[in-house]
């Protein structure tokens, strides 16, 4: 009997560059154009992707904080960068500082809401994660007063309150998609993704 192969995911990588935005920005979308290929390219400051890491807080610290550029790109663009490095910054004086493999990514959340429908809502959601990504370390709690039914929304006491909280974990790029769709739920606070690099 044939064994399927299970699909591999895809690769990405964390690129750090130092230099102005902008022309990082501009420079991606030039290459991606000038590769002729579909490219995965996220902006860690626009995704809220955390990328303080120990040099960066100390270079902080001590006032000399860089113009540093995260960026995750997919494994085809990150082995272009890592081929075209020198003729990148002999021709754009960006330079690439860190060039690193995610293995998966990980973003804390949590949620208050004071009525069953924006609840059940949210629960839903995380009960129907989308891709490889899983819930880990869930907590879920509901306090049910029949006695506060009937008062007024700005008061302290409701009659239905739930909280929860916990992280979602797996691939950076079906985080950054859940990341997104919980924009739509403003009752769920998420934190920034933190990557687990190689």
């Amino acid at each position: 009997m044939a064994q399927t192969k299970k699909p591999t995911r895809a690769s990405f990588y964390e690129v750090v560059f130092r230099g102005k935005p902008k022309v990082v920005r501009a420079f991606l979308a030039g290459l991606v154009m000038g590769a002729g290929k579909d490219a995965a390219v996220f902006y860690s400051y626009q995704e809220g992707v955390h990328h303080e890491g120990k040099v960066e807080k100390l270079a902080e610290m001590v006032g000399i904080r860089a113009d540093d550029v995260h960026v995750i790109v997919d494994a085809d663009t990150s082995a272009l960068l890592k081929k075209l490095a020198r003729r990148i910054t002999g021709t754009t004086g960006l330079e690439i500082t860190a060039h690193r493999r995610i293995n998966s990514a990980t973003m804390a959340f949590a949620f208050h809401a004071y009525a069953r429908k924006y609840d059940q809502e949210i629960t839903a959601l995380l009960e129907h994660l989308p891709g490889g990504l899983k819930l880990r370390g869930y907590k879920h709690h509901v306090v049910v007063d029949p006695e506060a039914k009937g008062v007024e929304a700005y008061t302290v006491a409701h009659d239905y309150e739930a909280k929860g909280s916990g992280t979602v974990t797996g691939p950076i790029d079906d985080l950054i998609a859940f990341k997104r769709t919980l924009k739509d739920y403003p009752l769920v606070e998420a934190e920034d993704i933190v990557l687990k690099l190689a």
